[in-house]
């Protein structure tokens, strides 16, 4: 009886365990979906838009050069 009783508390110890752990590797998952979709694509959307800008710049004195 009292052995089962021991087994029984480590089984429910180590469920535990590993709920913690899939709940904190389900919260990393989304901090890193956070910092790939918010951080790094505005850091890339940002980036394009100043060389499309940079190129529409150089562009135009390419052309006043002409005239």
């Amino acid at each position: 009886m009292l052995l089962s009783r021991f087994l029984n508390d480590k089984k429910s110890r180590i469920r535990c365990k590993f709920a913690k752990l899939a709940d904190k590797s389900a919260s990393n998952t989304a901090r890193f979906a956070r910092l790939i979709l918010f951080d790094f694509l505005s850091k890339i959307y940002i980036r394009n838009s100043l060389i499309f800008v940079i190129l529409l710049i150089l562009k135009g004195k390419k052309e006043v050069r002409k005239i």
